[in-house]
């Protein structure tokens, strides 16, 4: 997810624009009823739908209140999909999926086509106005694979470090590798394995948006796929941007 823009003020209407892509380079995708079961402003103790209609692109906007930091929250349902050895190996090279690597060299699988059911939990800050009156950016929604700063990022400088947890179904998510990258230099890329505790620490050393994901994947048994994967995501911006 992206914003448009990520600094806004009260009274005045943000874009949400949903993408499909990597390190920001990707087509947008509209809003269709049917792929998400969740899209949503996190505001205080409420939660509401983002407005949007069918078929627009961008998918939603809401317009804040008050100044503050807000939350949206996007989940898709699963998609269903048969993914080429060679493609399916590389992704799994790249997200550290070390389980699903193993499993499949040890099962001779490695060359074989791959059934996959994926699900994206996507979240986005939007900072309204300078002050905090309103600060949602440390919230927990209950997505099954989610990450959550724990500083408000609006609140941080280019140079300094941002402290984030990835948690799984509620717990803390170890050994998940966490992907984080500026709009600025999408191909200057951090590579943090989370902690016993889920936690990772990136290095803000650049203004603008900012986007950290996750991968976890868990194997099928009897069922059409094989392999569910779950993709979580966080954008925000720093430095005004």
């Amino acid at each position: 997810m992206e914003a448009g823009p990520y600094y806004s003020e009260p009274g005045k209407t943000v874009d949400i624009s949903l993408h499909i892509g990597t390190q920001f380079v990707g087509d947008t995708q509209p809003n269709i009823y049917n792929w998400y079961d969740d899209f949503s402003l996190y505001s205080g103790s409420n939660v509401s739908e983002i407005e949007g209609n069918l078929g627009d692109d961008p998918a939603g906007r809401f317009t804040p209140s008050q100044p503050g930091t807000y939350l949206i929250g996007h989940q898709t349902t699963f998609t269903f999909i048969e993914i080429e050895p060679e493609i399916f190996n590389k992704y799994l090279r790249e997200e550290g999926l070390d389980n699903a690597i193993r499993f499949r060299q040890v099962h001779n699988l490695t060359n074989t086509p791959a059934k996959e059911n994926y699900i994206r939990h996507a979240k986005l800050l939007i900072q309204s106005g300078t002050d905090f009156e309103l600060d949602d950016s440390l919230r927990e929604i209950g997505y099954i694979l989610e990450i959550t700063p724990l500083q408000n990022p609006y609140k941080l400088r280019k140079g300094e470090k941002l402290d984030l947890k990835v948690l799984y179904r509620g717990q803390p998510a170890p050994d998940l590798l966490l992907i984080a990258f500026s709009k600025n230099q999408p191909q200057r890329l951090q590579n943090i394995r989370t902690d016993s505790n889920g936690l990772a620490t990136i290095a803000l050393d650049e203004e603008g948006p900012w986007l950290a994901k996750a991968v976890k994947i868990l194997r099928l048994e009897n069922q059409n796929a094989e392999w569910q994967s779950h993709w979580a995501s966080l954008t925000f911006s720093i430095g005004g941007q």
